[in-house]
């Protein structure tokens, strides 16, 4: 069977409701520098990983690094680079998964997944390789002088993690599968950085949590957050996935295993984003209580606010989900049409303005 049989007929027409958040926004009082930063970084791999400024560019304007600016807006002078780095690395890292021809070829996806792991078992990718895996080992190199030994090992398993459910992904996408939300969800977290990003958290305020990032408390409040997040993303991303002929997306998936519309399915998700960030306020509130007096507790549960609020307006905002000539203002509530959106794997005569 085809695993790319589920499709949206173009012209089909959907409404976003509005999609608020009772969570406070920040951003790093050295924004733009970050930014400026991490596009420097980035630049250089991007060029050889597309084969061309113009796409390298493209990718940049999107915005991808402005995200750890108001995630982790209070990160350390001395590592606040390194964050901003990560996150576009990161962003990178996932686009290799879905790139024009790996998709639906479990064999080339399985190999990238192998040399994927090379990179976080600490291995320096051969001169040759794909940019995209020098971009990611260096992001990683750049951390580990400023990291604990336990957030190091963590931040590296966390990547290995995210590596292992793109693969995982990739084969129940070609075999077609469809599951129920809970089996989906926990797929969605792991595939949407949660180990990752919450032990670069850790990074980013200077702390290590040791044992208790494993505390029953704190793995909910992570679950909680990701999920939300993923929802989000869900709702603002569906037509640049179903132009990519990405399937993970939790509208595709209500659709597919629930049988519903387009319109029930965009409304129950949004609904669950909703509940679910009151599920994570009423944690964060637990958590405070049962770690009263631990200030490193009580700053990462309140920094994971800060991913929702921070997720929700690069969605809101982003080219890399509103389309390449986006001019990235905040898209309002209201109907979205299915049309084509071409992204920067798109060869290049299809996107140029």
């Amino acid at each position: 069977m085809d695993p790319y049989d589920f499709t949206i007929p173009a012209g089909t027409v959907f409404r976003i409701p509005e999609i608020h958040t009772s969570l406070p926004d920040a951003r790093h009082p050295r924004c733009a520098e970050l930014d400026e930063g991490a596009h420097a970084f980035g630049r250089p791999y991007l060029v050889g990983y597309f084969g061309d400024e113009d796409r390298a560019d493209r990718y940049l304007e999107q915005g991808n690094a402005h995200y750890a600016c108001l995630a982790y807006p209070r990160s350390l002078d001395d590592r606040a680079q390194a964050v901003a780095d990560s996150v576009l690395a990161a962003s990178l890292f996932d686009d290799t998964f879905s790139k024009p021809g790996l998709q639906g070829d479990l064999a080339a996806l399985r190999n990238h997944h192998a040399r994927w792991s090379a990179v976080f078992a600490g291995e320096r990718p051969p001169r040759d390789a794909d940019p995209a895996y020098h971009c990611v080992y260096d992001s990683i190199q750049a951390c580990l002088p400023y990291a604990t030994p336990g957030v190091a090992l963590r931040l590296l398993d966390g990547w290995q993690d995210v590596a292992d459910a793109f693969l995982d992904e990739a084969v129940h996408r070609h075999l077609n599968d469809t599951v129920d939300l809970d089996s989906y969800a926990e797929r969605r977290v792991r595939v949407h950085f949660r180990l990752w990003a919450c032990v670069l958290l850790e990074f980013s305020l200077g702390i290590d949590l040791g044992p208790l990032a494993d505390h029953p408390l704190i793995r909910s409040a992570q679950y909680d957050v990701i999920w939300s997040m993923a929802l989000a993303n869900d709702c603002y991303s569906l037509v640049k996935e179903l132009s990519a002929r990405e399937a993970t997306n939790t509208i595709i998936e209500l659709m597919r295993h629930d049988g519903l519309d387009l319109q029930t399915a965009v409304d129950k998700a949004v609904d669950l984003l909703q509940r679910t960030e009151q599920d994570y306020l009423h944690i964060r509130d637990e958590a405070r209580t049962a770690f009263a007096g631990n200030a490193d507790v009580a700053a990462y549960m309140d920094g994971l606010g800060y991913f929702i609020t921070a997720n929700l307006r690069i969605m809101q905002s982003s080219s890399r989900y509103h389309g390449l000539d986006h001019d990235g203002s905040q898209v309002l509530p209201g109907p979205v049409t299915i049309t084509p959106m071409p992204t920067v794997h798109t060869p290049r005569e299809q996107f140029r303005p």
